[in-house]
């Protein structure tokens, strides 16, 4: 949603340097408490509760709290501990902190919380609009129901899951897959930004995006699309017979210890799928360990490998910068290869597998002219990276 943004409040320095205990992939296992929490509130969860009455396909609203206080999930460490340089780091989330519409930065290396800052008035327990970072968590989503065999393949079509929108459909239009509709290469019309606001005056998102016109042959153009992963969530509902917020707090979020604040619906009760999601900076930090860790959470494979090299698989070039995978962008900074969800606004989750590092940043866009979206690439060219020592720091 609402692409790219990019463009001195006193920052609020909330909370000490922290540690994330060692939940994901080779590190120890959780405790028998946190994963009986876990259990209980993917079990509890209430998703008619957390989407309310929202039925936009942009959601400006206020933020929300959790109620949960994770503080038990986490412990203090030094950045000098896991091998970074505490003042490099200091100066550049202090530099970071120059932006009005900022709200968190996390750093994790070595399976580590090494930094975490709220910024004007946020904190641990706030929970923004990640919007289309969360493009990658329904990535996540669908290769879980291929795996449990919900879903066939990426590769089946859209119209072998919802047939009743395909009856006047030509011949390539049926021709579209789950994975055209992941790439961002359905060959829908759609322009990002614009498109949303004619739909939502539909009283069926799903056929006005499906409606479209077909521009270009399936799997050779690439669009960026909300439509698109909005149809994604349609098919991960109907295959699964599960709402996409139920499906993703039994078998990805719950496990975690995550539970979104808020997720939207469309008027058919179709979750959003890849927009208006909310999460704590701190669960976005576990999804980002999840992936660093190939899919694994506490020595279980909760996200399949196939995922996780899919996201850093290029399938399109978009400019000199970025290239797109699969609701995963990538980039390379300092010769390291990266890649990132990224939400309108400021919104990102990095993964950085050679430096053992994820870093997770977080803006407030209640105010939309307020924001002024981060560029990331200074912060880790110029001060994240170049603070790296011992294993995982070389490129």
């Amino acid at each position: 949603m609402r692409r790219r943004r990019r463009g001195a409040r006193r920052i609020a320095w909330a909370v000490p340097m922290l540690s994330l205990l060692a939940l994901a992939g080779c590190a120890e296992a959780p405790s028998s408490k946190s994963t009986a929490t876990a259990a209980a509130t993917a079990a509890a969860v209430d998703c008619g509760r957390i989407a309310g009455n929202g039925r936009t396909f942009y959601e400006s609203s206020p933020t929300y709290t959790d109620p949960r206080d994770d503080g038990e999930d986490w412990s203090s460490t030094a950045p000098e501990a896991q091998g970074l340089d505490s003042t490099k780091l200091r100066r550049g989330l202090a530099k970071l902190g120059n932006n009005a519409s900022l709200s968190s930065v996390l750093v994790i290396r070595h399976d580590r919380l090494v930094a975490e800052r709220y910024y004007h008035g946020s904190g641990a327990q706030r929970s923004n609009n990640v919007h289309s970072a969360s493009k990658s968590v329904l990535q996540a989503l669908v290769h879980i129901a291929v795996a449990k065999g919900d879903i066939g393949s990426l590769d089946d079509p859209v119209a072998d899951y919802l047939p009743e929108y395909f009856g006047n459909a030509t011949p390539d239009k049926k021709k579209i897959t789950i994975r055209h509709m992941l790439t961002m290469r359905s060959g829908l019309d759609w322009t990002e930004d614009s498109t949303e606001s004619q739909v939502e005056e539909t009283s069926n998102w799903i056929r006005a995006i499906l409606g479209r016109d077909l521009v270009s042959v399936p799997g050779t153009t690439y669009n960026y699309s909300s439509g698109n992963t909005h149809i994604v969530s349609a098919v991960l509902q109907k295959a699964t017979r599960m709402s996409t917020c139920q499906f993703a707090h039994q078998y990805l979020f719950g496990p975690m210890g995550i539970t979104a604040e808020h997720w939207g619906r469309d008027p058919q009760g179709v979750f959003s799928g890849g927009y208006n999601v909310y999460l704590t900076s701190r669960e976005m930090a576990k999804f980002g360990l999840l992936y660093l860790h190939d899919g694994k959470w506490g020595g279980r494979q909760l996200v399949p490998p196939g995922a996780v090299r899919a996201a850093q698989t290029r399938t399109t070039q978009v400019d000199d910068v970025f290239a797109y995978s699969e609701g995963w962008w990538l980039q390379t900074i300092s010769e390291r290869s990266m890649y990132f969800a990224w939400g309108f606004g400021g919104q990102f989750i990095y993964v950085i597998p050679s430096a053992d590092i994820v870093l997770v940043i977080s803006e407030n866009t209640s105010n939309n002219g307020a924001n002024e979206e981060i560029d990331p690439t200074e912060f880790i060219r110029d001060h994240l990276l170049p603070g790296t020592t011992g294993p995982g720091s070389g490129p």
